[in-house]
């Protein structure tokens, strides 16, 4: 005899990938001793099914170690997210995965807007600060790039442009390939992590949103640093970005501060439709096990979510960081490379973060580059770059 509640959770696996007329305890066996060990919180042994409701549910994440940032790490975890059990339980199962507009595979092309204008007084500070510490510790590439972007500050100056104010390069660069994507927006600083010069981001936001709202790109939340921790700050960021972008369905945490069992019901409540946050900061790959949008499980209400989650596969500064993997672009290329190849094997639709930052060809040269050979590459394989809002509602009708 089959439990109600185990019955509930490996209907909701098959569910999400696909297998909605395979039998639980018929066709895909039923090993008692195996639910025993996830309703203990352990990595289950010996059973495809109740392993994937591990990993997809986030079991280990419900008492796993966290970061300064209150981040679950890659480092910290049993999975490897470059080989994601529940696509391998889908090959296993012979269920074909969903294909996304038609193609092969489909990449969210995603952007955090966290500084829109980098020559502020405090940003020419900050760099000058960043050249110095550089030079005195040895590190002369580094040092010398913020030296020749302070160089070029008064130039941008007197034209009254800026480095990181790329939205126009990036929806260019865009619609030249027959792309589109999805810009997450910080709607309030209440947090010094949130970012530097928050005037000068709420006086920049109107022309952004109308920046986009031209270009046809998506206009999502960047929901703060503190919001990851209070649900009506969310709710309220969320109303004050909808004053000047309209309706606003997706969001993403400031930090990817997402806690799967404590802060993406509050996104549901707050009348979200998705969200793309779960994604490792310290590694490429899929955190839910899973290269496919899903609705995350609530343990209080032992049921599914109705917000839909769109996996985040890769984000630059995991690629180019010091902090994490601190790969140049040729090699973190070839990383990217390898994702794309997997997916066009294996199926996928998730999202991929670029931030507008990252188009600063001064201090960041040939990151520019990547992004359109992303774009390129993707396409190349069969695979459609789609805005993230666009991949959750056509998952959502795959769900239901």
């Amino acid at each position: 005899m089959i439990p109600d509640r185990v019955e509930k959770r490996a209907r909701w696996v098959l569910d999400t990938i696909g297998a909605r007329g395979l039998g639980f305890g018929d066709d895909v066996p039923y090993r008692a001793e195996a639910w025993e060990q996830v309703e203990r919180g352990e990595r289950p042994d010996g059973d495809d099914l109740a392993e994937a409701f591990f990993h997809l549910a986030r079991v280990e994440e419900l008492n796993g170690a966290r970061d300064e940032h209150d981040r679950f790490r890659a480092a910290s975890s049993c999975l490897d997210p470059l080989d994601p059990p529940l696509e391998r339980l889908r090959g296993r199962l012979g269920v074909d995965p969903p294909r996304w507009g038609g193609a092969r595979f489909a990449v969210a092309l995603t952007h955090d807007v966290d500084v829109p204008w980098k020559w502020t007084r405090r940003g020419v500070k900050g760099a000058a600060a960043r050249a110095k510490s550089d030079l005195r510790r040895g590190r002369l590439e580094s040092g010398l790039r913020e030296l020749r972007g302070l160089a070029g500050a008064p130039v941008h100056r007197i034209r009254g442009t800026d480095p990181y104010w790329s939205f126009d390069r990036i929806l260019r660069d865009e619609r030249r390939s027959g792309a589109s994507s999805t810009f997450f927006l910080l709607a309030e600083h209440a947090h010094h992590l949130d970012g530097p010069a928050a005037g000068h981001y709420e006086r920049l936001r109107p022309r952004l949103v109308e920046t986009l709202r031209e270009g046809s790109a998506e206009v999502g939340l960047h929901g703060s640093y503190s919001a990851a921790d209070d649900p009506e700050r969310v709710a309220g960021e969320k109303k004050r970005l909808e004053t000047l972008a309209g309706p606003v369905q997706g969001q993403r945490y400031h930090f990817l501060r997402v806690d799967p069992h404590r802060n993406l019901r509050s996104l549901e409540e707050a009348g979200f439709a998705y969200d793309s946050s779960l994604g490792f900061g310290d590694a490429v790959g899929f955190r839910a096990g899973i290269a496919h949008p899903f609705r995350p499980w609530d343990f209080e209400r032992d049921a599914p979510l109705d917000l839909v989650e769109v996996p985040l596969a890769a984000m630059d500064v995991t690629l180019s960081a010091e902090r994490y993997l601190n790969l140049g672009v040729e090699e973190a290329g070839s990383r990217l490379s390898a994702l794309l190849d997997w997916a066009a094997e294996h199926g996928g639709g998730f999202a991929v973060l670029w931030h507008s930052e990252q188009y600063d060809s001064a201090l960041l040269p040939g990151w520019d580059r990547l992004y359109r050979r992303l774009i390129e590459d993707v396409q190349a394989r069969g695979g459609t770059c789609v805005q993230a809002g666009v991949l959750a509602e056509e998952a959502r009708a795959w769900l239901s």
